[in-house]
């Protein structure tokens, strides 16, 4: 007989997963104080935005002050020594008399190249009758001054007139003495300037009647100008437009006015002609006006 032994097995329970536990507050004073880094990086990034320079748009103003330098002495000084320099006589006590005088301006030096200029059987006589400062140079303790001489120079009984320029270098110490220490160097006489003149016309728009009202007003005006009073005066011109002139002017004529529309108002630009009863002499007179019409015209401006 067979027995049957039956084993009871256990019930194999579930092994439980472990939790998953979150600790909180391990890490707080580490996460405040990256805050606080944050916060005060953010705070001092707009302080910066707020206080800092800007180096492209601030630009530094320099103010240089010009020193005005006085150059009445070295004018004078040049001008003396021009005279002295260039005039001389065919005759030997004057040409020792200017080689001493010339002791008061040039260098030893100066004055021994100064002596070949004018010689002792030299046949010619020469007077400086003008001398012009044409342009002074300061450069530290020196001046270069260019001038003009305008000269006579006299041989037997022929005399011819012409003029030259020159260059010049003055010394000047600090109690304002002066000497020459280069002589005088031939340079480019200045020329006449090259102008050319704009031809000016009237504008077409003013009409025949506005331009013959113009024209009667200032040729009434012209003729008591040269004797009216400053009360006579702002009759026909604003006060301070123009300053009377008090002299003995006859009016001859108006020449080429020429009227331009400014605005409301109208420009005259005219050439007036004075005979000078005491000269004689006949006067040409340009004038500028900013006229305006309110009951009548008046000069508003001049220049």
């Amino acid at each position: 007989m067979k027995i049957k032994i039956e084993r009871s097995q256990k019930e194999k329970t579930p092994k439980k997963k472990k939790e998953r536990v979150i600790t909180v507050g391990k890490h707080r004073k580490m996460v405040l104080v990256l805050w606080f880094l944050l916060f005060c990086s953010l705070a001092f990034g707009i302080y910066k935005n707020f206080t800092a320079i800007d180096q492209h748009t601030t630009h530094e103003k320099v103010v240089v002050k010009e020193k005005i330098v006085n150059t009445s002495g070295v004018e004078n000084f040049t001008m003396d020594f021009a005279k002295e320099y260039f005039s001389w006589k065919n005759d030997k006590e004057v040409i020792e008399k200017r080689m001493d005088n010339l002791g008061q301006y040039l260098t030893e030096e100066g004055l021994s190249l100064a002596q070949d200029m004018v010689r002792a059987d030299i046949p010619t006589s020469s007077e400086v009758q003008a001398v012009k400062i044409l342009d002074v140079e300061k450069h530290s303790e020196e001046f270069i001054v260019s001038f003009l001489i305008n000269q006579k120079v006299t041989e037997e009984k022929k005399a011819q007139q012409g003029s030259s320029a020159y260059r010049v270098t003055i010394f000047e110490d600090k109690k304002g003495n002066h000497i020459v220490t280069s002589l005088p160097t031939m340079i480019a006489k200045p020329e006449k300037a090259q102008y050319k003149e704009k031809q000016v016309e009237s504008d077409s728009e003013i009409d025949a009647k506005t331009t013959e009202e113009i024209t009667e007003f200032l040729e009434t005006f012209f003729k008591i100008y040269p004797t009216a009073s400053e009360k006579e005066i702002e009759y026909f011109a604003e006060s301070g437009a123009i300053q009377p002139i008090n002299t003995n002017l006859k009016l001859v004529e108006l020449v080429s006015p020429v009227y331009r529309q400014k605005g409301e108002n109208i420009q005259v630009s005219i050439m007036v002609r004075y005979l000078d009863d005491a000269s004689k002499v006949m006067n040409s007179f340009q004038y500028c006006f900013i006229l305006q019409k309110l009951r009548n015209w008046k000069i508003i401006d001049a220049y």
